[in-house]
């Protein structure tokens, strides 16, 4: 019994051996072809282990394959971050530009207060929204902000006050 396990075991490391180095085909003097095994068992064993071989050589295709995929799709996931990230930067540029263009506004605006009569500049004020007034106010010189709060309404000079104590925090 062990006499014939013996050239079985052979075999079957040989064809490990051969399949692990990649090679595709069965040798032209196999022992299959020369008739050394003729028992059927062998014979089965023999195609069990052909068949266990291609199966392997065809699951590392499939695994070479899926890799290409994988680096394949992972190239096109860079390079849209790499885009992505393009635009952001692009975004972040474009908004820095819009409230640099909007302070310039608000500091030339407040200089047009400034030199106006504090009770013309208090009635313009008044109407405008919150927080425009309060940029406003907030660029101007002090004296001439202060005059203007004195000439508005009280509770609209205090809702100013208010929120221009509150921007100053954040």
């Amino acid at each position: 019994m062990i006499r014939r396990a013996l050239p079985l075991l052979a075999l079957f490391l040989l064809c490990l051996a051969h399949a692990a180095t990649g090679a595709e085909t069965v040798p032209k003097n196999s022992p299959a072809d020369d008739g050394q095994y003729g028992s059927v068992e062998e014979r089965r064993l023999l195609l069990a282990l052909q068949q266990e071989r291609q199966n392997l050589i065809k699951e590392r295709e499939v695994l070479k394959n899926q890799k290409k995929d994988l680096k394949r799709l992972e190239a096109e996931v860079d390079k849209k971050l790499d885009q992505l990230q393009t635009t952001r930067l692009q975004i972040e540029q474009l908004l820095a530009e819009k409230k640099a263009a909007e302070l310039k506004r608000v500091r030339d605006l407040s200089k047009m207060y400034d030199k106006m009569s504090p009770d013309k500049a208090a009635r313009i004020i008044s109407t405008l929204d919150q927080e425009l007034a309060v940029s406003i106010l907030g660029n101007m010189k002090t004296k001439a902000a202060a005059k203007v709060l004195n000439n508005m309404d009280r509770d609209k000079a205090a809702k100013l006050t208010t929120a221009f104590s509150t921007l100053e925090k954040k």
